[in-house]
C-alpha cells in the first residue's frame, strides 16, 4: 500500500444548471510536509460539516485504481483529489480495508470508521446527475479515517497499517449492508460491534435494525 498524492482544498462555488452550490470537493495535490490534526490536514476545509469532516471523518481516501476508469467514464483527464479525497491511495481498495483498521502516517496514527457516502457534489462537479448513484452501486466509495494521534506528515511520509482490525468487517462488506442488502440484520449487528464504526453510521444501522429506513435523495440529489 501506498500514498499516490496528498490533496488539500478550500470550499468555494460549484456552478451547475444555473445553481450554486458550496463545497469543498475540488482538491489539489501538494508535497509539502503539513500537520494533520484530529479535525484533518491543516489547510483543508469541508463545506458540508454533517457529511463531511469532524473528529470521525477527518480524513477521506481514495483507491488511485479507479482513476482510469473515471477518465473513460468521463472522457476527461482527472488529476488525484478530483472526488474530493485528501489522499489518493494504492493497494487500499473497499475490499482490503476493515472498519478499525490503524494506519501509522509520518508521526499520526490514523483509523478507519466508515465508508465515504457519495454525494450529489459529485454530480454537479461533473455535470452528471447519476455520478453519485454510480459511486455507490459499484462499491468505489473509498472511505473516511480519525485521527488517534496528530503529527507532520507528507507524501514521502512512511505509510503503513500498524493493527488490521480482528473483525475484518471490510469497507465493501459495510458499503454493500448500506447500500444494497440493506436489511441483512446479521451483518448490520456484527457492523454494531466494532466500536471504531463512525456515530453517523451507527445510528443509521440501529435505527435499521428497529425498522426505519433513511430517504437518500437528499443526499443523491441536494433536494
Amino acid at each position: 500500500m501506498q500514498i499516490c498524492s496528498v490533496n488539500i482544498g478550500k470550499a468555494g462555488w460549484i456552478e451547475c444548471e444555473g445553481k450554486r452550490v458550496l463545497s469543498a470537493i475540488t482538491k489539489k495535490p501538494t508535497k509539502d510536509q503539513v500537520f494533520l490534526s484530529v479535525l484533518g490536514l491543516q489547510g483543508d476545509e469541508q463545506a458540508n460539516k454533517i457529511r463531511h469532516g469532524g473528529l470521525d471523518k477527518a480524513v477521506c481516501a481514495y483507491p488511485e485504481e479507479y482513476y482510469d476508469d473515471w477518465e473513460q467514464e468521463l472522457c476527461m483527464e482527472l488529476p488525484f483529489g478530483s472526488f474530493g479525497e485528501n489522499l489518493t491511495v494504492r493497494g487500499m481498495r473497499e475490499s482490503e480495508v476493515h472498519i478499525g483498521d490503524i494506519f501509522m502516517w509520518g508521526e499520526a496514527l490514523l483509523e478507519v470508521t466508515q465508508p465515504r457516502p457519495p454525494c450529489h457534489k459529485l454530480a454537479k462537479k461533473f455535470g452528471n446527475p447519476q455520478l453519485p448513484l454510480l459511486f455507490q452501486n459499484l462499491g468505489r466509495t473509498g472511505f473516511l479515517m480519525r485521527v488517534l494521534q496528530e503529527g507532520w506528515v507528507s507524501m514521502e511520509s512512511q505509510f503503513v497499517c500498524s493493527k488490521t482490525h480482528p473483525s475484518q468487517i471490510s469497507i465493501a462488506r459495510v458499503n454493500d449492508v448500506m447500500y444494497k442488502d440493506i436489511r441483512n440484520k446479521e451483518l448490520l449487528t456484527a457492523i454494531l460491534q466494532v466500536e471504531a464504526l463512525s456515530p453517523s453510521v451507527r445510528t443509521t444501522f440501529k435505527l435499521r435494525l428497529a425498522g426505519h429506513y433513511e430517504d437518500s435523495t437528499n443526499r443523491l440529489q441536494g433536494m
